[in-house]
């Protein structure tokens, strides 16, 4: 009897013994089958919606770089458009010629109509009549210089100042050039915000000190660019707008 039940002991803890190799073994397959679905997933994805973002943020930085290059020099707008042009032609090239060793092709055209015909910008985030009224342009100010030539078409524009005390410059419908705010502080730094954004339109540079360093954010136009991207698959066409020179 006291064999039997030995045997009968060695049996149960070898049965124990192999299922919990099975329980390890079906583990170790079934996260190897999860990982390669992933990596299977990942590497038959189409890249080209990540070509289009990082396409989109160097046409955009190229543009206004191209933007600040020309307007630095006082020369008249027919040839700073031209010079504009010649970088931004310059630019599309190189990354065409880039793009298509990898098979992809792309074109980036822009829309330079607003600067020709001296159409600013809205005062909303995008600058575009649509965009978001009510933004915050920068925070944790604490010394900072207003500059604007604003036309306020309807409503009240606002230009808020917002920190413990906050303060505000409204202004009404009507032409304002010239305007310039400044406004410092030593322990209560600030955010300065656009409010009714849409209800305005112009031009503003603003200097300062945020966050111990030196900032500027500016605004003429809104130039919409272009992108088209392409692979034997998939086809992208998109047009954003660019505000220059910030």
């Amino acid at each position: 009897m006291g064999i039997i039940e030995n045997e009968r002991a060695q049996f149960m803890l070898l049965a124990g013994f192999i299922i919990a190799i099975g329980l390890v073994v079906t583990t170790v397959m079934l996260n190897n089958i999860i990982f390669e679905s992933n990596m299977a997933g990942e590497a038959g994805g189409d890249p080209i919606k990540y070509d289009v973002v990082n396409l989109m943020r160097l046409s955009g930085d190229e543009i206004r770089s191209a933007y600040r290059n020309v307007t630095i020099v006082s020369e008249s707008k027919d040839k700073m458009i031209t010079n504009f042009s010649k970088q931004m032609n310059n630019f599309t090239s190189n990354l065409s010629m880039i793009n298509a060793l990898h098979g992809i092709g792309m074109n980036v055209s822009w829309d330079v109509n607003n600067w020709n015909k001296s159409i600013y910008a809205n005062f909303t985030e995008n600058g575009t009549a649509g965009g978001v009224a009510d933004w915050i342009v920068i925070e944790n100010v604490r010394s900072s210089t207003i500059s604007m030539n604003v036309n306020v078409t309807s409503g009240m524009f606002q230009i808020r100042l917002k920190n413990t005390s906050t303060s505000f410059i409204n202004l009404t419908p009507g032409t304002y050039t010239g305007l310039i705010f400044t406004n410092s502080t030593i322990a209560d730094p600030y955010s300065i915000s656009y409010i009714n954004g849409s209800n305005a339109y112009g031009n503003y540079s603003i200097t300062g000190i945020s966050s111990g360093k030196n900032f500027i954010r500016s605004r003429d136009y809104i130039l919409n660019a272009t992108i088209i991207l392409f692979t034997s698959e998939t086809r992208a066409n998109i047009t954003i707008p660019v505000s220059v020179p910030w």
